[in-house]
């Protein structure tokens, strides 16, 4: 697969990622959690946002997990959508998770603004996708992502009840 040499990024936005992040975080931990893992406390080293541990048939698993909230999205998801565009910057986790094993159970997560859906999506679907410009209102040219068919993604019910983001 070809991919482009640079792509522009919107300016980074302390207070909105601050806000964003933890939110994002907390949301996939509860999940998680609910799930039967259990999730490692997260470290800002500018790697995956969560790491996390599985028993299944008797062998510890780790997962990798990459989280962004869409605030965009509120409802239904809009049937226009067609994709979900992963950052293309994200191939840098991509490259750090795959390198050290490549069989990894990596995913990563868009999450509906109330944290209660999300999409999922196993890392590999992401890292085989098209990546494409998406011209948007933070960067009109030069910006690209993974372009990810809705159909190669899980919508997933994060267990949150109305009036809690986080419950």
């Amino acid at each position: 697969m070809i991919y482009p040499s640079k792509s522009k990024r919107k300016r980074f936005d302390p207070v909105a990622y601050k806000k964003s992040d933890g939110l994002a975080k907390e949301c996939i931990t509860k999940y998680l959690e609910r799930v039967g893992h259990d999730v490692l406390p997260p470290e800002e080293d500018y790697g995956v946002d969560l790491q996390s541990t599985y028993w299944d048939g008797g062998i510890l698993h780790e997962h990798y997990h990459e989280v962004e909230m869409k605030h965009m999205w509120e409802g239904e998801w809009p049937t226009a959508w067609k994709d979900i565009h992963i950052p293309f910057r994200k191939q840098r986790l991509l490259r750090k998770v795959y390198d050290k094993d490549q069989d990894a159970n990596f995913y990563f997560y868009i999450i509906r603004g109330d944290c209660k859906v999300a999409w999922r999506m196993d890392a590999t679907i992401v890292k085989d996708s098209p990546v494409v410009e998406v011209p948007n209102r933070a960067v009109r040219k030069g910006e690209y992502f993974f372009k990810v068919p809705i159909d190669k993604a899980e919508l997933i019910d994060l267990g949150v009840k109305d009036g809690s983001k986080t419950d």
